[in-house]
């Protein structure tokens, strides 16, 4: 795949997951909620940032320079954190949170995921190779972000897929 291209699909996937974010962020009516996506929604549009400084860097020089690219999230003890403001709030039939939103940000940052593996599989160009590869990583991390939250939401014994426990 041309380096151009594979900027370009990165590119459309960071701003369809941003506008999501954004829009569960005004949607949200709960604080913690619009706090959560409104995280998301500003992480997700550092990396449209991103990506079209590499792209332009890429039609210019020809050159994509080292992946700088750093997260907010998840950071040591963000998780721990978030659960501690949680406690006692929303659980699933609590759309307040905005749970339909959590489950659409599931599936598109797996969709997200999926396409970057692709993209590290799919260029031979070292940078980008690396570029992709570190986005696969920030990507990996909000998805398991996402399904934390979901799997605490849903009261379902599952924290990030694994089942915690079974009333069995």
């Amino acid at each position: 795949m041309k380096i151009e291209e594979a900027l370009t699909t990165a590119l459309a996937f960071e701003r369809k997951v941003q506008a999501h974010y954004a829009e569960a962020a005004e949607a949200a009516r709960e604080d913690a909620a619009r706090e959560f996506f409104g995280l998301m929604a500003r992480e997700e549009g550092r990396h449209v940032e991103y990506l079209e400084h590499k792209l332009e860097q890429w039609r210019s020089q020809g050159v994509l320079g080292p992946a700088q690219i750093a997260t907010a999230i998840p950071q040591k003890g963000w998780m721990e954190e978030g659960e501690r403001k949680m406690e006692g709030r929303a659980r699933a039939g609590d759309r307040a949170y905005g749970f339909a939103h959590l489950e659409t940000a599931l599936h598109l940052e797996e969709e997200v995921s999926a396409h970057y593996r692709t993209l590290v599989e799919a260029v031979d160009h070292p940078e980008a190779k690396a570029l992709f590869r570190r986005f696969l990583e920030i990507e990996d991390g909000h998805t398991a972000l996402v399904r934390a939250e979901l799997d605490y939401l849903t009261g379902t014994g599952h924290f990030l897929g694994v089942r915690e426990f079974t009333l069995d």
